[in-house]
C-alpha cells in the first residue's frame, strides 16, 4: 500500500514537472466543468439564459482565480502537505505561476528561508481593485500585505498634513509591495494607498484614458505573523528591510507635508538664535 501511493504521488509530481502545459490543461479542465454547471442552471431554469456578457464575465473570473489564487492551485494538488520539504520547495519552483511570481518578486524573498518562502506562496490569494480605490486608508489597521501583479499605485500623505492637494507623493510599479512595516511593527497606516486612476499625462485630459483593473497578491496578516514566528531568521530579515522602506516611505511623505515644513522652519529659526 505505502509503494503505491508513493508511486501514485511521484507520478502526480512528475506529471506536473515534464509537461510545459500541464497547468494550462488544469485550467481549461476547470472552465470545461464552469461551462457544464452554466447549462445545468441554465436547464433548470427554463426559458431563462444566461447572458453571454455575464458568462464571459464568469469565466474571467474563475481563469484568473485560477492564475493568481495560489491556494485554490495548491488545493488541486492535494497531496502537497503530505510530500516532503524538499518536494514541496521542487514544486514551488518548477511550477509556472509560483515559479513567475516569486522571480518576479525576488527583492523581496532573496533574505527569506526556503520554508517560508514555500509556506507564503501557497497561502496568496488574489484581490483585483479598479482604478482610482482606496487600497489602505489613513489611520486604517492593515490586515493584508499586497505584492502588485498589474497596475499602478499612489500614495499620498493624509489630506490634513497636504501641502499641495492630491498630490502623489510616490508612485509603486509593478512588481512593488506595501503594507509590510505596517504589519511587521503593528502600527497604523499614516500614509494612504489608491490605485492609479489615470496616469499623470493624461491627468488634464478630459476624458483620460481608461486603465486596467490593479491586480494585487496578497497575504493576511494572521498568516504573515504566524509564518515569522515559525522561522524567526527571516521575520529579522524582512523586519530590518521593512523598517528602512518605511524610513524611505516617511522621508517622501515629508515633501508634501505642512507639519515637516513647520518643523524645518522651527529649526531654522532655533539655529539663527545661536
Amino acid at each position: 500500500m505505502g509503494l503505491t501511493f508513493f508511486s501514485f504521488l511521484m507520478g502526480s509530481i512528475n506529471g506536473i514537472f515534464n509537461t510545459s502545459d500541464n497547468f494550462d490543461d488544469l485550467i481549461e479542465e476547470k472552465l470545461d466543468s464552469l461551462d457544464m454547471w452554466i447549462k445545468k442552471i441554465e436547464k433548470s431554469n427554463k426559458p431563462f439564459h444566461i447572458q453571454p456578457t455575464l458568462y464571459n464575465d464568469i469565466r474571467k473570473y474563475v481563469e484568473q482565480a485560477f492564475l493568481y489564487d495560489f491556494n485554490l492551485v495548491i488545493e488541486e494538488f492535494q497531496f502537497y502537505q503530505q510530500i516532503t520539504p524538499k518536494m514541496q520547495t521542487d514544486l514551488i519552483q518548477n511550477t509556472r505561476v509560483f515559479k513567475e511570481f516569486e522571480k518576479s518578486f525576488n527583492h523581496f524573498f532573496e533574505e527569506c528561508e526556503r520554508g517560508f518562502t514555500n509556506e507564503l506562496i501557497i497561502s496568496m490569494y488574489c484581490r483585483i481593485y479598479t482604478p482610482g480605490k482606496t487600497v489602505i486608508s489613513y489611520k486604517s489597521n492593515v490586515k493584508e500585505m499586497y505584492f502588485i501583479r498589474q497596475g499602478l499605485v499612489e500614495v499620498f500623505n493624509n489630506e490634513n498634513d497636504e501641502i499641495e492637494k492630491d498630490k502623489p507623493i510616490l508612485y509603486l510599479p509593478k512588481y512593488s509591495y506595501f503594507g509590510d512595516y505596517q504589519i511587521l511593527y503593528n502600527l497604523k497606516s499614516n500614509l494612504v494607498f489608491k490605485t492609479l486612476a489615470h496616469t499623470p499625462d493624461n491627468k488634464a485630459q478630459q476624458q483620460p484614458e481608461q486603465l486596467p483593473d490593479i491586480i494585487f497578491m496578497c497575504i493576511s496578516k494572521d498568516v504573515l505573523c504566524e509564518l515569522c514566528d515559525l522561522f524567526p531568521q527571516t521575520a529579522e530579515n524582512i523586519k530590518r528591510r521593512s523598517l528602512e522602506r518605511r524610513h524611505r516611505f516617511m522621508l517622501q511623505k515629508n515633501t508634501n507635508s505642512r507639519h515637516s515644513e513647520k518643523k524645518k522652519g522651527q529649526d531654522v529659526y532655533s539655529r539663527g538664535q545661536l
